[in-house]
């Protein structure tokens, strides 16, 4: 049985012919990517919602390029062997997730969640896993049944989390390190600042935290675009993007791993 329940009601969901029902008789049809809708009209904030489908676009071109498979072997190495309910918020166009669902049994249930459904439209064609267009602020997943939540770079609400973790559950959240892109920062900015220490979630405790640092170099080309795009200084860049993708970049990156559990 899928965890996902009902964004109106709350109940829990059942498969059928064509998607995802309540016994209150709310329907979610399956898009034809696989993927399922559970975005009511007064969870959006906007017409389109989280990531543009440019940046999504630019953010799978730069990550199947593996420059971060440092940071997906780390998010492996954190995951318990017994995991067999996993949770990514935020799962964008899913790479992280794909990669998080090859390092469990076949037997695992593996969810993304994310608001852009362009990102989901990506991420869930000829994938196992199950993705759902969402809020993180109002997860259609039932409660205490996640062994592991990921949270990478993406917003959500304490309250949900602790909803949704079971008792010995972890949450794994990756945030920015203090030199992460660093020398593109200080080509934008003058006064640069490290990014914060991430604080933990209100109902958990920080069990363990691992700073992960590596070189990031790319060539000249579509892929130093790709990484331009997909940052969130990408509407800095609109004049000197092209000079600076037809020589390639050199810069650092670095990531807090925090894990968490329950209190």
């Amino acid at each position: 049985m899928l965890c996902f329940i009902c964004p109106l009601c709350r109940e829990p969901l059942i498969e059928n012919s064509h998607g995802l029902a309540c016994s209150r008789r709310h329907q979610f049809d399956r898009a034809r990517e696989g993927y399922f809708h559970l975005l009511p009209v007064h969870h959006k904030n906007s017409r389109q919602p989280g990531d543009a489908k440019l940046q999504l676009q630019a953010r799978r071109q730069f990550l199947n390029a593996n420059f971060f498979s440092p940071l997906v072997g780390a998010l492996k190495h954190h995951l318990p062997a017994s995991t067999q309910h996993l949770l990514d918020i935020g799962c964008g166009e899913g790479y992280f997730t794909r990669h998080l669902a090859s390092a469990l049994d076949a037997s695992a249930q593996v969810y993304g969640i994310d608001i852009a459904k362009d990102g989901v439209r990506l991420a869930a064609k000829g994938r196992r896993e199950f993705y759902a267009v969402a809020s993180s602020y109002a997860l259609p997943i039932a409660d205490h049944s996640m062994d592991v939540i990921t949270r990478i770079y993406a917003p959500s609400k304490d309250s949900e989390l602790a909803r949704l973790l079971k008792k010995d559950g972890r949450l794994i959240i990756v945030t920015p390190g203090p030199n992460h892109l660093l020398r593109l920062r200080q080509q934008l900015y003058q006064d640069i600042r490290p990014h914060p220490e991430p604080q933990a979630p209100e109902g958990f405790i920080l069990q363990e935290t691992q700073q992960l640092r590596f070189e990031l170099i790319t060539p000249a080309g579509s892929l130093t675009e790709a990484l331009l795009q997909m940052t969130p200084f990408a509407w800095r860049l609109t004049e000197s993007l092209a000079e600076m993708a037809a020589t390639g970049w050199q810069d650092q990156a670095e990531f807090r791993i925090s894990l968490y559990r329950r209190v």
